[in-house]
């Protein structure tokens, strides 16, 4: 009974999984706006939230965006207008923000009083963070500030994960996780230690428990979809595809999802070998991003997989002429040239990836395959004999057919 259960739950996944996949045709404005953004573009991306001029005036996740816009532009009376409106609109992050701007124009005493409203919220940012932020260097001398930091605003949980978060950063980890695992025992529906114990695991690779702990978080904070995506992540490195899967669908049903997330969901599907729905979401990607190498790479590898290898090569080569120091893009080149027995092609790609990293084992055996199909066996043979060396033992039996 629980085995029909379980399938029957399984199904109902899939339904919902395509039926999210189906839905991603086209970004909004706020996807279009935080992809331009990403990229400096600032201009472009206010342009694209100005399109959408009511969400701007109602509402504040579109407001605080815009105010950053401004604000990296050093525009900060134009930010000042937007994050005041993002706090009108109840949101509190804005606090902050509204504090730097204030602290931009040297005025001391409105960015302290800002700064001491934004204290009084839970899930500010810690005393180091906040101390580090460019703009308060200008006003870090004046007596109002120097004042403010003699008063108590961080609980006990508060600072222990601030001390965890700075061991961390030290790669004292033992130490860390011990702070953090105290802290969990006695705050079992407190998410921010959760979060950092995913953050120290994901850093020594046991993506498999960073997963588990990304996920208690979220369950105690159900509407933050950055602990979802770093779920997902965790899920995908530790190859638990189907997890990682249903994770990003829920994730791009967030209006204010972030579409720099959709490169891995794309490496999801096609770990899943769902080349169709990968196909999809590749496409909302480079319509955020028609520019990005990474989306080029992706749509060639979906074109690979579905073995259409001239459509994966155009993909590849603008990937390529995009950004030419990702060796993955080279490869993928290569074993595309390969599939089409275009070997002194291969050659050059594969040689190109050495050149960026040569330690490839793989590549020095693909290599020196391509060179065997052209018969210049001697050059196969020192790229061989380098795979061997990288412990690359799938080299044995061409080294021993051609290389005695």
């Amino acid at each position: 009974m629980k085995a029909t259960k379980k399938i029957f739950f399984t199904f109902i996944i899939s339904l919902i999984v395509s039926s999210m996949v189906g839905q991603t045709n086209k970004p909004g404005a706020y996807q279009k706006a935080i992809a331009e953004y990403s990229q400096g573009h600032f201009e472009a991306a206010i342009n694209f939230l100005n399109n959408d001029y009511l969400s701007v005036e109602n509402d504040a996740i579109f407001a605080l965006l815009r105010g950053d816009c401004y604000f990296a532009m050093r525009r900060f009376e134009n930010a000042l207008q937007d994050y005041t409106r993002a706090y009108k609109l109840k949101n509190k992050k804005a606090l902050l923000k509204i504090a730097c701007c204030y602290a931009e124009s040297e005025d001391a005493q409105k960015a302290v009083e800002f700064l001491k409203e934004y204290l009084k919220t839970p899930n500010k940012l810690s005393q180091s963070e906040i101390k580090l932020m460019p703009s308060f260097a200008k006003i870090e001398h004046t007596k109002v500030w120097i004042n403010l930091w003699k008063e108590e605003h961080y609980n006990s949980y508060e600072q222990k994960t601030d001390e965890a978060k700075y061991l961390m950063n030290k790669e004292d980890y033992a130490n860390a996780l011990d702070i953090l695992d105290k802290l969990i025992i006695k705050n079992k529906r407190r998410h921010r230690a959760y979060v950092l114990r995913g953050d120290i695991l994901m850093l020594n690779k046991d993506y498999k428990n960073a997963a588990h702990a990304y996920i208690k978080a979220s369950e105690i904070k159900k509407h933050n979809n950055s602990y979802k995506i770093k779920a997902a992540e965790a899920f995908l490195r530790s190859k638990k595809y189907k997890k990682a899967e249903n994770l990003y669908a829920l994730i791009i049903q967030d209006p204010y999802y972030n579409p720099g997330i959709l490169g891995n969901y794309v490496r999801t599907e096609l770990h899943l070998k769902n080349y169709t729905e990968a196909e999809t979401i590749n496409k909302l990607f480079l319509s955020c991003f028609p520019n990005k190498a990474e989306a080029y790479y992706l749509a060639g590898l979906i074109q690979f997989n579905k073995g259409n290898n001239i459509n994966a090569l155009e993909n590849l080569n603008k990937a390529i002429e995009t950004d030419n120091s990702n060796a993955a893009y080279f490869i993928a080149a290569g074993d595309a040239y390969l599939k089409t027995n275009t070997f002194e092609s291969a050659v050059y790609v594969y040689s190109m990836a050495l050149d960026l990293n040569p330690k490839l084992a793989e590549v020095w055996y693909k290599s020196g395959l391509a060179k065997i199909k052209l018969h210049r066996y001697s050059e196969a043979c020192s790229d061989l004999k380098t795979a061997k060396l990288l412990n690359y033992n799938k080299a044995d039996d061409l080294l021993f057919k051609y290389c005695k």
